[in-house]
């Protein structure tokens, strides 16, 4: 014989049917929203979900298409921007007869640099900024020392015991002024040790009698 259900458990039985079936019947709402609403009350009535007033705004058919649009031309400039951004990536073509030639290796290409050339030649640009850089330190030693540690120190170059002795602003002043006085004086004591020099002027309009030649001077014997 089948198997006996007592009173309650057919009880029991017939209530989880019930609820299968409005689960069932539930779960068809939401896979098929779009089928129209069955209901034995002529006057019951609803408003649409997508035609209500909060509801977002709908697209026409013209309005889809042209955004369909939008977006295969948006994914097709981000193909092509990726082939000028990663030229070395390998060309992928579904013609097993199409066939092309190296960019990089053409007859009208720039010289190209194999792996050794590249290492080399990085190399010797790193070399030349550190030459750039140690020429700043010589160029500029007024510049402050940059370091990343804290417990670093060192004497100053031009305060150390040993340095030459400094001058002030004043005394360097003082000492240019010196200078050119001294300069002055040797400039005017020729014009006295050798008055046979040509006098150099750089007015084209000045002029003077000669020293020698004039009314008062004594009397000039020729050679």
């Amino acid at each position: 014989a089948d198997e006996f259900y007592g009173t309650e458990d057919a009880a029991e039985r017939e209530q989880i049917l019930q609820e299968c079936a409005e689960l069932k019947k539930y779960a068809g709402y939401h896979l098929h929203p779009e089928k129209p609403v069955v209901t034995e009350d002529s006057m019951l009535s609803a408003r649409c979900y997508y035609g209500r007033a909060t509801a977002p705004e709908q697209e026409t058919v013209e309005e889809a298409e042209e955004r369909a649009m939008i977006l295969e031309e948006a994914s097709m400039l981000k193909k092509y921007a990726e082939f000028h951004l990663h030229p070395e990536k390998p060309v992928e073509a579904t013609d097993a007869n199409a066939c092309g030639r190296n960019y990089f290796t053409r007859a009208s290409a720039d010289e190209f640099y194999g792996t050794e050339d590249a290492a080399e030649r990085e190399q010797i640009l790193q070399e030349c900024a550190e030459l750039k850089k140690y020429a700043g330190y010589h160029l500029h030693p007024e510049k402050p020392v940059v370091t990343e540690d804290s417990m670093l120190s060192a004497r100053c170059y031009y305060g150390r015991a040993t340095a030459p002795e400094q001058e002030t602003v004043e005394e360097a002043e003082e000492r240019a002024m010196i200078l050119e006085e001294a300069s002055m004086l040797k400039k005017y004591a020729e014009f006295h040790l050798h008055p046979e020099k040509p006098v150099e002027a750089t007015d084209a309009n000045a002029c003077g009698r000669n020293y020698f030649t004039r009314a008062s001077a004594d009397e000039f014997y020729g050679t």
